[in-house]
C-alpha cells in the first residue's frame, strides 16, 4: 500500500519555497520503499508501477548502504555483475541494453582487483575501443567510446560512493573522445515520400512511430516510451516525460497525426500505458530494426533514424523558425546544438532584413521604383 506525503522546502539561496511528495511503498515479503518526487504525478504513477512490481514478483529490491558493507567484492567482475544485478535494474530504463559493455569490461579488466584498478587500465582499455574493429567491418564512433566509458564509470563512482570500497573513481583520470561535428542530413521532399510510402505499407505502428517523429522532431527513445497519459488529446499535444536532458516538454500533434494516434489507439484496443506495445507482455516494439530495414529497402543513403530529427528541425528553420524556436521544440537546453540548423534560415533572416530597412529607410523603396521605370 502507498502512502503519500507532502514536503515543503526552501530553497537557501533564491528563499523560494516548493512542495516534494514523497512516497512510501509497503508491501508484504519488501522493505519498506520510499521517493521523492516535485510533481504528484510522477509520484503516483511511480508508485503504482512499484506496486503492480510487486505484484507479479518482477520488483529488484535496492540493496541498503549498510548491506552493501556485507557483500564482499574483490575483482572488478564481481563488482561489475553486482552493479548489474542490483544497481542498473532499478536506476535506468531498459538497463539491459548495457548488458554487452559490461561483458567487453569485464574481459578486458574483470581480473583485476578493485583496489589495484588505475587510470592506466583504463586508458588502454580506451585506446583497444578505438582500435577495435567491429561487425561493421569499421572501427567503434567516438559517441559510442563514450558510452563504454561513461557505463564504468557508473559501476567505479557507485563503488566509491555507495560501496566505499575505494577512495575515488581512476575513470576521472580519463577523458572522453573528442565528438565529431554534428551531422545534419535530413530527407529532401521527394525522399520523404518514398519513406513515409514505405513505412504506410510495412505496418501501423512503424507509420505511426514515424509520422510522430517527423511531426514533432522527438527522439527515437522519447516516442517509444509515450504512454496514452502523455497524450492531450482535447489540446493536441504531446508529453515527453523526463526527457534526455531530464526535463518534460510538450510538443503540439499537428491533426492527422493525432487522427492517426486516435485510429491506432482504438483499433489496438490501447486505453493506458505505452502505445509502442510489443508482442511480449510488458516489452516495447523494437521499432529500430524495422526502421532500418525500410531505409535499406528505400536506398536511402547515409541516412539513420535520428535524421528523422534533423529533418523536422530542418524544415522547421527554412519555414522561418528562430533557432531558439528549434531548440525549445527538440527540448534542447542551449542554441549550440540548434546552430547547426543556422544556414537554413538565411533566406528568412534575409527577408526579414529587406522589411526593416525598407522600414526604417524609404529612400529605398523610391530607388527601387526609380530602377523599375528605367527598365521599361
Amino acid at each position: 500500500m502507498a502512502t503519500f506525503q507532502e514536503i515543503k522546502r526552501i530553497n537557501k539561496k533564491t528563499k523560494k519555497e516548493k512542495i516534494i511528495t514523497k512516497v512510501i511503498v509497503r508491501k508484504k515479503g519488501y522493505k519498506k520503499v520510499t521517493k521523492n518526487f516535485l510533481r504528484k504525478t510522477d509520484a503516483h504513477n511511480w508508485a503504482t508501477e512499484v506496486e503492480a512490481a510487486m505484484n507479479n514478483g518482477t520488483y529488484v529490491e535496492k540493496i541498503t548502504a549498510a548491506e552493501n558493507k556485507k557483500i564482499k567484492i574483490e575483482y572488478i567482475s564481481e563488482l561489475i555483475d553486482y552493479f548489474k544485478n542490483y544497481t542498473a535494474p532499478t536506476n535506468y530504463d531498459d538497463a539491459y541494453r548495457y548488458n554487452c559493455m559490461y561483458e567487453w569490461w569485464t574481459n578486458m579488466i574483470g581480473n583485476i582487483k578493485v583496489k589495484d584498478l588505475k587510470a592506466s587500465n583504463l586508458a588502454e582499455c580506451k585506446r583497444l575501443l578505438n582500435s577495435e574493429i567491429i561487425h561493421t567491418g569499421k572501427p567503434r564512433q567516438a559517441n559510442t567510446i563514450n558510452k563504454y566509458l561513461m557505463c564504468i564509470s557508473a559501476v567505479l563512482t557507485h563503488a566509491v560512493k555507495e560501496l566505499e570500497i575505494i577512495p575515488y573513481n581512476p575513470m576521472s583520470k580519463v577523458g572522453c573522445m573528442k565528438k565529431p561535428n554534428g551531422r545534419c542530413r535530413f530527407l529532401s521532399e521527394k525522399e520523404l515520400e518514398i519513406y513515409r510510402n514505405a513505412c504506410k505499407a510495412h505496418s501501423d505502428i512503424v507509420f505511426l512511430f514515424v509520422e510522430i517523429a517527423l511531426g514533432t522532431g522527438g527522439r527515437y527513445s522519447e516516442i517509444l516510451h509515450l504512454k496514452i497519459e502523455n497524450i492531450d488529446f482535447q489540446n493536441k499535444r504531446v508529453h515527453f516525460i523526463d526527457t534526455k536532458n531530464g526535463t518534460n516538454r510538450g510538443v503540439r500533434l499537428e491533426t492527422s497525426i493525432m487522427n492517426l494516434l486516435k485510429d491506432y489507439c482504438q483499433n489496438h484496443n490501447i486505453k493506458t500505458g505505452y502505445i509502442f506495445k510489443g508482442k511480449q507482455e510488458g516489452k516495447l516494439a523494437y521499432i529500430r530494426g524495422r526502421i532500418y530495414k525500410i531505409i535499406k529497402q528505400t536506398r536511402l543513403e547515409n541516412f539513420r533514424i535520428h535524421d528523422m530529427r534533423h529533418t523536422f528541425a530542418s524544415y522547421a528553420a527554412m519555414n522561418g523558425a528562430s533557432l531558439l524556436d528549434i531548440a525549445v521544440i527538440l527540448g534542447q537546453k542551449t542554441l549550440t546544438v540548434a546552430r547547426r540548423y543556422a544556414h537554413l534560415t538565411t533566406m528568412h533572416t534575409d527577408s526579414i532584413v529587406e522589411k526593416v530597412a525598407a522600414k526604417i529607410l524609404p529612400e529605398l523603396k523610391e530607388e527601387k521604383a526609380d530602377e523599375s521605370y528605367s527598365n521599361i
